[in-house]
């Protein structure tokens, strides 16, 4: 018999995973139905691998007779359309949902703001671990969200896991990173800035007399739109403090520049600023072609509050867990 985390407990797991974890040749498994359980006594030796998890340990079964609700752990039934569930191998019979099939068991838990930055989550280059960002090659694609949940109509939440996720956008290399991205691009009705959304750390060939600057063959920039040449390097507190990173980033901006790229540079203070976010998204726009300009004050509203939203929700992570 197996155990399979779900909702919050696989968010957790998936979240401070390491990469070779989520994506060596045997981590993807399919769980027949039957082989799941929520028994509390069998799931004890398995008790100390999951110790970093917030109890209780969210399990996925497949019959309400196999439901548990105990201090350690609490079991939930989904039905799919095939018989299996999506998993990866933790140890043993251990395994914890795909990240596709855990954004799809959160839809009935969030809404969609956090539902969408989830995916955003799921789908980027990185992990948190113990309140820290680490980088990690991304595992997951919003088209994988997008197939997964046509796969299994039965699942609830199925219709908000399906808007949310043709929102998502992959790529991003940290949750404010993925927050501007959202406010950049999300349609002016809903808050954001309604601007053509960018391309998350996607490889540039370093070319011409850019080559001897860069050690690379490739470069990523945060936020690219390929079409206008413009770029948008995120430079936040936690991770460009030490004198050889603030190097980096400024060897990377030389690159990009001699690459023919614009290079828009955003801080942390920038995102606390309403008219700092309002003035690079006319940048944006104005590259683009378009205006974000309003005399609206509902509309003027929106984009406040939606700001305030995504920039709560980016620095505090433990949102998007919603155990229970």
């Amino acid at each position: 018999m197996s155990y399979l985390l779900g909702r919050g407990s696989a968010v957790e797991w998936l979240r401070q995973a390491r990469e070779a974890d989520l994506v060596s040749r045997d981590s993807r498994w399919t769980i027949p139905y039957p082989l799941l359980e929520g028994s509390r006594t069998r799931l004890e030796p398995y008790l100390p691998s999951l110790s970093s998890l917030t109890r209780p340990l969210q399990l996925i079964v497949w019959c309400r007779d196999d439901r548990r609700r105990t201090t350690i752990s609490q079991s939930h039934v989904i039905t799919t359309q095939d018989g299996y569930y999506p998993a990866i191998r933790i140890t043993d019979d251990l395994f914890s949902s795909t990240p596709e099939f855990t954004f799809l068991q959160m839809a009935s838990l969030l809404d969609e703001e956090h539902l969408v930055l989830l995916g955003m989550e799921l789908c980027g280059r990185y992990g948190i671990k113990a309140g820290n960002v680490f980088s990690r090659a991304q595992v997951c694609a919003p088209d994988m969200l997008v197939s997964l949940i046509e796969r299994m109509p039965r699942v609830r939440g199925r219709r908000p896991a399906r808007d949310a996720a043709r929102k998502v956008i992959g790529g991003a290399g940290s949750p404010m990173e993925a927050a501007l991205a959202l406010i950049l691009s999300t349609p002016r009705e809903l808050g954001g800035y309604g601007l053509v959304a960018p391309e998350l750390n996607h490889a540039l060939l370093v070319q011409g007399r850019a080559r001897d600057l860069w050690i690379s063959d490739y470069i990523t920039p945060d936020l690219l739109w390929e079409a206008i040449k413009l770029v948008i390097e995120y430079d936040s507190d936690l991770h460009h403090t030490a004198s050889s990173r603030i190097a980096n980033d400024a060897r990377r901006r030389d690159v990009l520049t001699e690459m023919g790229y614009r290079v828009i540079t955003v801080t942390t203070e920038h995102m606390r600023s309403f008219s700092e976010l309002e003035r690079i998204a006319d940048i944006v726009a104005c590259a683009l072609g378009t205006s974000i300009s309003t005399t609206d004050d509902t509309e003027l509203n929106r984009r406040v509050a939606y700001q305030a939203r995504m920039r709560r929700i980016a620095t505090h992570p433990e949102e998007l867990v919603a155990i229970g």
